[in-house]
């Protein structure tokens, strides 16, 4: 191919190369295409706000989400071809199956789980997004992911936590199909990789390896091991962990915490002792004084809340709304 293809992907996170799983799976069978291309992990807070991700940019042309990337691959070089012709099919028959029933559970696992949304999704995207981006960009995220579960339902009065546990027991059914295909081979078909194979990756390594706390999904995950080792090795193979990236990238984050937690020391409550210790040392009178401690006050609650605001972007703090029915009876 002439011409530079570039890829844009969200940053890395549990050491994994990005910490979405579409621009997992964009990254993956960009690697089995073989197609020479630059990966562009994205960190300006304002770009990751303003446009979707993965995006792929090819000469003039702009690629945006996995299914336009997906498209652009297939157009130039489609290995997937190569498949016998009744694998071929096969394959595109699982990755549907994959799609329609593990996908949305995932999806709800990730953002619609508060458990999970706000102790390890929100956690690992806010790190990347300054407030107020990250509640705008994670709600248009969450409310998409909750939209299109809800949309293979045709009934509007269905709710969603009266589906949840069907959505749980489907996805389980999917993996126990792929996992009895996969068998002890080193790949779903053929011992080739395929595009099926790139999507297992982007999404079954994130349940994987992030923390997940008491997921049926990733327990049952946990249970196929021919699964955990075709994860394992397509990360080893296709990206190795970097040390010393790791490192770098810990010491980055460290560093980014320290310019936060130093800014607001400026406005800290030992630097209002501070100046309130020396004000009575000073010859000013009692307005002056007043009117001294008074702004200090307002700064102290503004670095109060900019605490507090923080710690909801990153969800770190939570409220829960627990709604309740309540019949009313007419009495006579």
């Amino acid at each position: 191919m002439s011409g530079a293809v570039v890829l844009y992907v969200w940053p890395g996170e549990w050491d994994l190369p990005s910490l979405d799983p579409e621009c997992l799976t964009a990254l993956c069978y960009l690697k089995y295409s073989q197609i020479e291309h630059t990966v562009q992990v994205v960190e300006k807070h304002w770009d990751l706000l303003k446009n979707s991700l993965p995006r792929l940019t090819f000469k003039n042309e702009v690629y945006s989400g996995i299914d336009e990337i997906i498209d652009f691959i297939k157009q130039n070089k489609n290995d997937d071809f190569l498949l016998s012709d009744k694998n071929y099919p096969d394959m595109l028959a699982i990755l549907c199956l994959f799609k329609q029933k593990f996908i949305p559970a995932f999806n709800a696992l990730c953002w619609l789980d508060n458990e999970n949304t706000y102790s390890v999704i929100r956690k690992a995207y806010g790190k990347h997004l300054w407030f107020p981006f990250s509640l705008i960009k994670l709600k248009s995220i969450a409310d998409n992911a909750k939209n299109v579960i809800m949309s293979s339902y045709r009934s509007s009065h269905v709710q969603f936590e009266s589906i949840s546990q069907h959505i749980v027991y489907e996805s389980k059914e999917c993996l126990n199909i792929i996992s009895s295909k996969l068998g002890e081979n080193l790949f779903m078909f053929e011992n080739k990789p395929s595009l099926l194979d790139a999507y297992l990756f982007g999404y079954l390594s994130v349940l994987y390896k992030a923390p997940f706390i008491n997921s049926a999904l990733k327990s049952h995950l946990l249970a196929s091991s021919n699964l955990c080792s075709l994860i394992t090795r397509i990360q080893r193979e296709q990206f190795p962990i970097d040390k010393e990236e790791i490192e770098s990238k810990r010491v980055k984050e460290l560093a980014s915490r320290m310019k936060f937690l130093s800014w607001l020391n400026f406005f800290s409550v030992k630097s209002w002792f501070k100046q309130t210790s020396s004000s009575t040392t000073s010859k000013l009178t009692e307005i002056e004084e007043w009117e001294k401690r008074k702004s200090q006050l307002i700064a102290l609650s503004v670095a109060l809340s900019a605490m507090i605001v923080y710690a909801f972007a990153i969800g770190f703090i939570r409220i829960d709304v627990i709604k309740t029915d309540v019949e009313y009876v007419e009495k006579n």
